[in-house]
């Protein structure tokens, strides 16, 4: 692993259903050059404490050091609005990365993800995402509301959402987030992470779909949605319904996708959730371990 400067983080709050599995699929396919690490947020796992294998390189971390990155008004009680934190952190602890991709554990993707990683090596992209559009595609979407800029809130027509399940990210586009979220930037992830970018005149790209930020060529290459609606749907690559198996077609991602076992290895509903925040909140802190 030695000298590589691109990575690929498995994100996951817990690892039971087949994480370990798909942890050693991506190491299998992700091609040469890249290295492979689970991103795992054990402060949020039902079942901490769980093994992990010597084979599997983890990074492991917990609200605390989430909140050590100092942001005066992201992060200082990570929620769901926070998640791109996750990787910043592990950006912070390992700086010869330059860039990394960040795949959700709900994520698949049928072919290998070399296919993937590869049509994009040599794309000098900042942030390269799903889903990419301005306000005006689904103004009523409800977390547009959530941003805040240390002025206030941004005018509507300078914010960009993105649907951020599997995404890449450069050392620069991390530099720009991390300076707006110490100058005071909050609010829910898919709308700060492009909106800043696009601010800040970094680039921001699609990987597919059908916006204005999809490369020529690229145009429903690699997944399929409907930015109008809040859900995405139809598509390969949505919000809503949950799959319990990717569709059939080829050389696309396809997100949500909770097969039986996953699902079984993850309380959902609001009991849960709010069991979840508790022990986040309330628990002893702990030291960095990864």
């Amino acid at each position: 692993m030695a000298g590589n400067t691109e990575a690929v983080l498995l994100m996951t709050h817990f690892l039971g259903g087949g994480i370990i599995d798909q942890y050693h699929r991506l190491a299998a396919e992700a091609g040469r050059g890249r290295d492979v690490v689970l991103l795992y947020n054990r402060g949020d796992d039902p079942k901490p404490g769980r093994f992990i294998p010597p084979a599997v390189a983890a990074f492991p971390f917990d609200a605390d050091d989430v909140r050590g990155l100092g942001f005066p008004a992201k992060g200082r009680r990570p929620s769901a609005w926070d998640v791109e934190l996750f990787a910043l952190l592990f950006a912070a602890r390992h700086p010869r990365y330059q860039r990394w991709w960040v795949v959700e554990y709900d994520v698949d993707f049928t072919g290998r993800w070399s296919a993937l990683f590869d049509a994009f090596a040599d794309d000098g992209a900042d942030l390269l995402a799903t889903t990419l559009h301005r306000h005006p595609v689904n103004p009523g979407w409800p977390n547009w509301k959530t941003v805040r800029a240390p002025e206030g809130r941004p005018p509507p027509e300078t914010m960009v959402r993105g649907f951020l399940p599997c995404y890449r990210m450069t050392r620069r586009a991390a530099d720009a987030l991390q300076a707006a979220y110490l100058a005071g930037w909050r609010g829910h992830y898919e709308a700060t992470v492009p909106t800043i970018l696009d601010r800040s005149g970094l680039v921001i790209e699609d990987i597919g779909g059908d916006g204005e930020f999809v490369a020529e060529g690229n145009r429903n290459r690699f997944y399929t949605n409907n930015p109008a609606v809040d859900s995405l749907a139809p598509g390969s690559f949505v919000f809503r319904p949950v799959r319990a198996a990717p569709g059939g077609e080829s050389g696309l991602l396809w997100h949500p996708v909770k097969p039986p076992s996953l699902a079984n290895g993850w309380a959902t509903g609001r009991r849960a959730t709010l069991s979840r925040w508790l022990r986040s909140t309330l628990r002893t802190p702990k030291g960095w371990t990864a």
